[in-house]
């Protein structure tokens, strides 16, 4: 296998655990605006991983919930702003491997649907914005995941053949995307349903970056 010299992560569910942060913000909404609940498990398995156009149509599709992009976008807003978004935790093994990648001198990106203020906050947060190279975020892109456009972006800031590139993600939704820019993808989830819908579309399936570190180290593709 080849020795990859640049990796590509995505950040929410991946590097951060941070979907029970959005699924606590966003519950209130639908349920004082839309008499509607949703349970962590319906957030995981039809929201995770999605852009807000996206959860905004499956909204009408499942639920005939008739709203709208800037609805949602000023209502979750504000919710944002009065969190914490400091309370979000490292994914497991997270610092470790980014030490490991920093440590052998592979160049790592950072390509999110996320704004760069949550990256800024979160990963601030944990003293870990120096182990990457650089950030592309929902700002940098007019078409995010599932579009190939993110990891495109991705690709051309390595300055490397797409071939030295990986790029690690815990949705279907980012590792379409990885896939349709012709990178190897690791798929990183130890959620049933998502496991099952990235096994179809990754070229390797894990369940935690620990996994990734040891099949790197074993492989000698890190």
């Amino acid at each position: 296998m080849t020795k990859f010299k640049g990796v590509l992560f995505d950040l929410d569910g991946t590097l951060i655990n941070s979907e029970y942060y959005y699924f606590s913000n966003w519950q209130p909404i639908l349920s004082h605006s839309f008499d509607l609940e949703i349970s962590f498990d319906d957030w995981l398995t039809y929201f995770a991983g999605h852009t807000l156009s996206r959860n905004v149509a499956f909204l009408k599709e499942k639920w005939g919930i008739e709203t709208d992009e800037t609805f949602m976008w000023t209502e979750t807003r504000a919710s944002y702003a009065q969190s914490d978004m400091t309370v979000i935790q490292l994914m497991p093994f997270a610092k470790e491997i980014l030490a490991y990648l920093k440590k052998t001198e592979i160049r790592v990106g950072l390509v999110t649907s996320s704004y760069e203020s949550t990256v800024q906050t979160v990963l601030g947060h944990h003293k870990l914005l120096s182990h990457f190279d650089f950030f592309v975020t929902r700002e940098n892109v007019e078409n995010p995941k599932p579009n190939a456009e993110p990891y495109l972006q991705g690709i051309d800031r390595m300055g490397m053949p797409i071939s030295s590139i990986l790029a690690i993600e815990d949705t279907i939704t980012g590792a379409t995307s990885a896939k349709a820019a012709g990178l190897y993808c690791i798929g990183v989830s130890a959620h049933a349903v998502e496991r099952s819908r990235l096994d179809k579309t990754v070229d390797h399936l894990v369940t935690n970056l620990r996994d990734v570190l040891d099949y790197g180290r074993n492989t000698s593709f890190l």
